[in-house]
């Protein structure tokens, strides 16, 4: 734990001392810059007498059933996963586990619903009208000062029966999540057929992760096809066969992990055809809780055409991700990240780097305020800027960095 500590010490130290040397040209803006910073940076001191729980399945060492109506997990929780989080995500001193294990598997909600809000407001540090770079749900990348409406997601679960589950989720009039769950073997087999979020390594909220985003596997992107997955003892799996990009059903996917203690780790594999030639994509992944700190990362790479071969000069892109989180207080968390995009690796200067620090307030049961500063790592060896076409690729390589803050409500 002392390592991890003390990488992410030093990557504060790094990332300060950048925003100071941009601050010199940056007024006001490189005031605020250094002020957040500085909250972060003090607020990982704070005294704390509670233990928190970031890993919430791994630190608990439960299933994601244990709080969610969905097994592979996420999305509106049960009874369990509701006293769970109207405690900060801590169960109470008096929570009888067994009877409350025993009252959800008696009393079965035939229909739930749940609705999720965020807005943000982006603030860049470089301004720029006429390079018409505009936040959306692909990108937050911007070019003027905007607000944005990131979710308004509305989502309704229906316990057909006894072992078959409908969901359906639409958020600013497009269709998310619409799938039948049947839980097959429970705990060790369950069958999701419909549209829904690939399965692929961690499960991200962040669809801004730079290589989630390269490879087309952000929180906000969905598939149609058949998903199965489950546990057994301490090994967990998943597999999937999908419309590759929403086109022909060319797509496949599997995962395969273990969870040790507070450890989780794994590694995922798709296999699709969206085009004329073969992709492959690879994701080894691991993630540890302890103490209220939990760690992550995952390392990504893939190839294309008719190469089957992940020899070193066979893999065309590849990309990874690193991050802390601490839970300060329950309704106080805050985190830091380190992520790295390749898309082309015989293509020098295409390379996107950022850091990304964050902190999230819990200030009621149903709502929560989010800061987030992206630090764009400039890349000195990119092409120019007229040369490239996409306005929110070209601020990241140039280095411009944006502060987000966000706003989120749910029921």
């Amino acid at each position: 734990m002392h390592t991890h500590y003390n990488n992410y010490v030093q990557c504060f130290s790094h990332t300060t001392s950048r925003l100071k040397h941009l601050g010199r040209s940056g007024g006001s803006l490189s005031f605020l810059r250094f002020a957040f910073i500085a909250c972060i940076a003090l607020s990982l001191f704070l005294p704390t007498d509670t233990e928190a729980r970031p890993e919430f399945a791994t630190e608990l060492e439960k299933e994601c059933s244990f709080c969610h109506l969905d097994p592979a997990g996420g999305g509106p929780r049960n009874r369990i996963g509701e006293i769970f989080e109207e405690n900060y995500f801590e169960f109470p001193e008096d929570f009888d586990m067994e009877a409350v294990t025993e009252e959800a598997k008696e009393v079965v909600k035939q229909l739930t619903t749940s609705l999720d809000f965020q807005t943000a407001f982006i603030k860049t540090t470089h301004v720029d009208e006429e390079q018409n770079a505009i936040a959306s749900c692909n990108s937050c990348h911007s070019s003027i000062d905007r607000f944005l409406l990131m979710q308004a997601e509305v989502t309704f679960n229906a316990q057909a029966s006894e072992h078959i589950r409908l969901t359906l989720s639409n958020n600013v009039g497009t269709t998310m999540n619409a799938f039948a769950t049947v839980d097959a073997i429970p705990k060790h087999l369950y069958v999701k057929v419909g549209q829904f979020r690939l399965p692929f390594a961690i499960k991200q909220k962040d669809h801004n992760i730079l290589v989630r985003e390269g490879y087309g596997l952000g929180s906000n992107k969905r598939d149609v096809g058949v998903e199965l997955g489950g546990s057994a003892g301490k090994v967990f799996y998943n597999a999937a066969f999908f419309n590759a990009n929403n086109a022909a059903a060319k797509g496949g996917l599997g995962t395969l992990g273990a969870q040790l203690g507070p450890v989780r780790a794994g590694i995922s594999g798709i296999l699709e055809k969206p085009g004329e030639d073969w992709e492959r994509l690879i994701g080894a992944f691991l993630t540890a809780s302890y103490a209220g700190l939990s760690v992550e990362g995952e390392f990504n790479f893939g190839n294309s055409s008719a190469i089957s071969s992940f020899a070193s000069d066979d893999i065309n892109s590849k990309g990874y991700y690193v991050g802390a989180k601490y839970r300060v207080l329950p309704q106080l968390t805050v985190s830091g990240r380190y992520g790295l995009f390749d898309p082309d690796r015989t293509v020098k200067g295409d390379a996107s780097q950022r850091v990304t620090l964050s902190a999230q307030y819990n200030f009621m049961e149903n709502g929560a305020i989010s800061l987030f500063y992206w630090a764009n790592l400039p890349n000195a060896d990119r092409g120019e800027d007229n040369t490239i076409q996409d306005k929110g690729t070209l601020r990241q390589l140039q280095g411009t960095d944006q502060i987000i803050l966000m706003s989120r409500f749910w029921f």
